[in-house]
């Protein structure tokens, strides 16, 4: 999951330098933890790792304190819209920068969201694998 992320970061940040004479605005959006079935099969885990009484605590004490943490679905969607069509993003023409909820720009992680090397990197193997598996509808 964190190199998922990790990936989308370094090629939205590849993606904006590359298109920053275009007048095309990139940014990067992490919705945070969203209140949706994303986890529904956790409970079977659960059930199957822990003997029924415990399984049952811990389910419960889990659903607490996520519902209590999580964004409900309308909320975590500001972040996207507002990157999509916030009126100060457009006007300043802001791109290749990193918010998460709400709406709040963030420095990722520097070590590696920023590292340039990793971002060239990334949009090469991109390349590299589009084009082999493309190549047959050529």
């Amino acid at each position: 999951y964190g190199q998922s992320k990790l990936a989308n970061v370094l090629f939205a940040q590849e993606l904006a330098k590359r298109t920053a004479s275009q007048n095309v605005l990139v940014n990067v959006i992490h919705p945070g933890g969203v209140n949706t079935d994303l986890g529904r099969h956790l409970d079977e885990s659960i059930d199957k790792a822990l003997p029924a009484l415990v399984a049952k605590a811990v389910k419960t004490l889990i659903k607490t304190v996520l519902e209590a943490a999580w964004w409900h679905p309308r909320d975590a969607a500001l972040t996207q819209l507002y990157a999509a069509v916030g009126p100060s993003l457009l006007a300043a023409k802001t791109t290749g920068k990193y918010y998460h909820p709400i709406a709040r720009a963030n420095v990722p992680d520097v070590r590696f969201c920023q590292n340039e090397t990793l971002q060239t990197k990334l949009w090469e193997l991109t390349e590299q694998l589009v084009a082999e598996k493309t190549s047959a509808f050529k």
